[in-house]
């Protein structure tokens, strides 16, 4: 027999047993696997979407706290060339859209590095208001632009906009930090990079985004998301909105198994008062500004104008009296908003125009114009009071010619009345006789501007028909005396003349050792300088009244008597020339005298009245034989004082009182107080013509 031997495997009928219970292992080990995949992978993707969701938030929430407000359209201008318009054009983004869903937009502040690091400041804007040099630098407003979180194509994205002009150097201090953005594939020479993509697979309503007024509130304001709103409610409410509760979903599908992840987070801004500061656009012309305008003393204009939005600076001009060929230059592209004009005198009109200016160009024209005030009052001090309401208030003035002039009754007080400011006072120290207590008085006006009482009576006192030129005035000196007259010196004025804008010959100096014998010369004035008739100006004589004379013919200064001790020589004349045209500002007009009173004689002063351009009013004349009661009348027609005046005199007794009182619509009277009937001397006699 055939010797047989035993083989290893396994026979066919075996193999048709064990196949399909490999195949079954295989396919249960092979199920295994796939479910344990689609679970590493549903894992990993949740993971991520999660990672995503959450990612985005902390940016909303990052920002939402750095953002100056919510705004309900971003405020930075689109163009379609900069592609960065919701339909990558030019498009605004809005807040609620019933159709593309919710926007969070929010204005920002630009900062020249990453806006969280230490090292990061705000970029300015240059010239508004002040210089990228200047020290006060963060007064300035700074540059601002927006961030928008939009949904578009299923996809949560983060754009930067950046106002047109961001780049420019002339209209920031530095180069911001952040770029602008643009959707993916646009490309633009604006655009530096592209949006940021946040999550994917979030529609419309998986957005939402609810504001609140404060941060603890509960209850939402819907006016800030509310479709039916205009922007411009929704922009209201957004403004009184620090926090907002922002809410996202994203949906996915991984390894066949649906994933969906949420978050919110609720953010409030670090500065809760801050509000939308303008953005940095393309500069228009500037509107016209609206110009206020006031007075202050002596003698100032001050023009005060708004702050135009875009301006970067103003220009001022103004002129004086309206004389358009005299403009004079305030300021030029400066971003001030007021400005002082000193005027010339008082009474004057000073008109002003004020444009905005930017890099577009200038604002219209606006206009306006003040007159400075006639009086200014006197502070008095040392007990000084007004005397009463009848007789002049305390004030000064000056006029258009440049003479100072006071007026004043005054009572109860004692030493120096009041301080006049600089431009009103005096070169050296003036002398003036005054009526103190129906007596001689003596008033000093210091280089300091102190009108002091030296001798009087303060039971009443006037500073009615004191006037001077202020220092800053050209006079001629005497260099030529006559008969031992010399100057006092010590600080007094020296003998000296001029003659104003208006005509006017002004005398002055304080002058001593002469002989002082009636009709004896101190000095000679030349022609031009000579009144036209011999005249009698009041003047202190060592404590006591006294007058001095020009001769008209000779232009002879002569002293009138009284002690040699000192004598002032202040005093305001017209010269002959005054005698010209047809009008009492012009010539001289005869003054209509009553109740006896009468010209003296030839070649003493005629009695006539003149008004000067200035307003001032002159009256010379020396009469005589007339009675107690009213001298003159003196017409309306700007001719008369607006409260009754206690002028001194020169007269044959020595002190003397003249009273202008104000009448009816008929005019003003000159009124006797203490006069002498033997010879009164009107030519000392000047006041501010007001009605």
């Amino acid at each position: 027999m055939p010797r047989h031997f035993s083989e290893k495997g396994f026979t066919l009928i075996e193999m048709l047993v064990i196949a399909p219970i490999v195949i079954l292992a295989i396919g249960a080990f092979l199920t295994v696997i796939i479910s344990m995949t689609g679970q590493v992978l549903s894992s990993r993707g949740s993971n991520a979407l999660a990672y995503d969701v959450q990612d985005a938030m902390n940016r909303i929430e990052q920002d939402v706290k750095l953002s100056t407000t919510f705004l309900a359209t971003n405020n930075v201008t689109l163009t379609a060339s900069e592609q960065q318009g919701y339909d990558n054009l030019a498009a605004n983004f809005t807040n609620v859209d019933s159709v593309k869903g919710p926007s969070l937009i929010l204005n920002m502040l630009a900062t020249t590095n990453n806006p969280i690091s230490t090292t990061s400041s705000l970029v300015y804007l240059t010239d508004q208001p002040n210089a990228c040099a200047s020290a006060q630098l963060k007064d300035n407003t700074p540059m601002t632009f927006n961030i928008v979180y939009f949904i578009k194509d299923n996809t949560l994205w983060r754009r930067t906009i950046m106002p047109s002009n961001y780049a420019n150097t002339g209209v920031r201090c530095a180069a911001p930090w952040q770029q602008p953005s643009c959707a993916p594939n646009y490309t633009s020479s604006f655009c530096k990079t592209n949006d940021i993509k946040l999550v994917q697979d979030v529609t419309a309503n998986d957005f939402s985004i609810q504001y609140f007024t404060t941060a603890g509130d509960t209850i939402p304001n819907t006016d800030a998301s509310s479709t039916s709103a205009s922007i411009q409610d929704r922009s209201k409410a957004l403004q009184s909105t620090p926090t907002a509760n922002i809410s996202l979903t994203a949906h996915t599908t991984v390894a066949g198994r649906a994933i969906e992840r949420s978050a919110s987070i609720r953010a409030t801004r670090l500065d809760t008062n801050a509000s939308t500061i303008a953005t940095l656009t393309t500069p228009t012309t500037p509107v016209q500004p609206k110009v206020t305008s006031t007075t202050t003393a002596p003698a100032n204009a001050v023009f005060t104008w708004n702050a135009v939005d875009g301006a970067t600076g103003y220009n001022f001009r103004y002129n004086i009296d309206g004389d358009t060929s005299a403009w004079q230059t305030g300021l030029t592209n400066q971003n001030i908003r007021s400005f002082t004009v000193p005027a010339p005198y008082n009474g004057a009109v000073v008109n002003a125009e004020v444009v905005a200016v930017n890099s577009a160009g200038t604002s219209p024209v606006t206009t306006n114009s003040v007159t400075i005030p006639i009086w200014m009052p006197l502070f008095l001090g040392n007990n000084w009071v007004a005397y009463s309401t009848q007789f002049t208030i305390p004030a000064y003035t000056k006029t258009k010619a440049g003479m100072v002039v006071l007026k004043g009754m005054l009572k109860a007080g004692a030493g120096t009345i009041a301080i006049l400011p600089a431009g009103y006072r005096p070169s050296e120290r003036v002398l003036f006789e005054n009526s103190s207590n129906q007596t001689f008085g003596r008033m000093d006006v210091q280089i300091t501007g102190a009108i002091d009482m030296v001798t009087g009576s303060n039971a009443w006192t006037s500073l009615d028909g004191i006037n001077f030129m202020p220092d800053g005035t050209n006079f001629t000196n005497i260099v030529s005396f006559s008969n031992g007259w010399v100057n006092f010196g010590a600080a007094h004025a020296t003998a000296a003349y001029m003659k104003d804008t208006d005509g006017r010959v002004h005398l002055k100096g304080l002058v001593k050792s002469g002989t002082a014998t009636s009709g004896t010369p101190i000095f000679n004035l030349p022609v031009g300088y000579r009144p036209a008739e011999y005249s009698h100006l009041v003047n202190v004589n060592s404590e006591v009244q006294s007058h001095i004379s020009v001769v008209g013919t000779s232009g002879d200064v002569l002293a009138k008597g009284g002690s040699n001790g000192y004598l002032s020589l202040m005093g305001v004349y017209f010269p002959s020339g005054r005698a010209t045209g047809t009008s009492c500002t012009t010539q001289w007009c005869a003054l209509p005298l009553v109740n006896g009173w009468a010209h003296y004689a030839a070649p003493y002063s005629t009695p006539q009245f003149t008004k000067s351009a200035d307003g001032m009013v002159h009256i010379k004349g020396l009469v005589a034989a007339g009675a107690a009661g009213v001298m003159a009348n003196i017409p309306a027609g700007g001719y008369c004082p607006k409260e009754q005046l206690l002028l001194t005199a020169a007269n044959a007794s020595g002190w003397g009182r003249i009273d202008i009182t104000p009448g009816s619509g008929s005019g003003c009277t000159i009124v006797s107080s203490v006069v002498s009937s033997t010879w009164t001397s009107f030519d000392s006699i000047s006041y501010m013509g007001e009605w």
